[in-house]
């Protein structure tokens, strides 16, 4: 084969699998920020060799001198990427998990007076949330409610799951179908990368109340009324923060 064509297919393989690994770290924040610190410094470093493979052939420093190159330039490359993963950024990273309220909304349908009709009359509550990590790996969380009246008592509702137990239809997989549909929701567990924050909402279906403005009473008349995360394997309460009203 022709050196000059072996060149430009080597440039074009180093190119895409630049490209394709980019595309990758974008597309999947969480699942890459559950990988150990050495596998993302290693992604990140083959988009940095992959891309300077691809340029070798615009470099006429070094010509028929690719050894000389990968000491000289492709080596030296990825020093930044082993200092930030393994120096830089354990020194930056917190602990724990932080969150606030953005919107208080309810879906709602004039013909039904704010219940969504869904095979049961329930109202589904949908507040966004923005949830930040503050740790080194992906954060998974479950998000709760608790409403406590005056007598004390409490009312703790989970927002709807990815997965749901069970094979029959119900009334949690047919508002996790409909609203998957929609742009801005999420499903619990929320899954948040290492030293970012999600902005998403997420769906309650209060289903111990009787209609939509029973919730909205109820709401505004508890003494106490908060989010929980916790964390999904174990239900440990990560962290709770005050509910605004509707």
């Amino acid at each position: 084969m022709n050196t000059n064509i072996r060149k430009i297919i080597i440039c074009i393989a180093a190119l895409l699998v630049a490209v394709a690994t980019v595309v990758f770290i974008a597309q999947n924040p969480a699942r890459i920020g559950s990988e150990p610190l050495f596998v993302r410094a290693a992604l990140l470093s083959l988009v940095i060799v992959a891309a300077l493979i691809a340029a070798y052939p615009f470099n006429p420093l070094f010509s028929g001198k690719p050894g000389t190159y990968a000491a000289a330039v492709c080596m030296p490359a990825i020093v930044p990427v082993l200092v930030y993963y393994f120096v830089l950024l354990p020194q930056q990273a917190g602990v724990g998990i932080s969150a606030e309220q953005v919107t208080s909304e309810m879906i709602t349908d004039s013909s039904s007076n704010g219940i969504i009709e869904v095979g049961f009359s329930y109202p589904i509550y949908t507040p966004a949330l923005r949830v930040s990590n503050l740790e080194l790996f992906t954060k998974q969380v479950n998000v709760f409610m608790r409403m406590t009246d005056a007598n004390g008592e409490a009312a703790l509702f989970r927002a709807v799951r990815t997965r749901i137990p069970g094979s029959s239809l119900s009334v949690e997989s047919t508002v996790q179908g409909m609203l998957s549909e929609s742009d801005g929701y999420e499903f619990i567990p929320l899954q948040i990368p290492p030293a970012s924050s999600i902005t998403t909402r997420v769906a309650f279906i209060i289903s111990n109340l009787d209609n939509g403005s029973n919730f909205t009473d109820a709401l505004s008349k508890a003494t106490q009324a908060q989010f929980e995360l916790r964390d999904p394997e174990t239900g440990e309460l990560l962290l709770e923060f005050p509910l605004n009203p509707i």
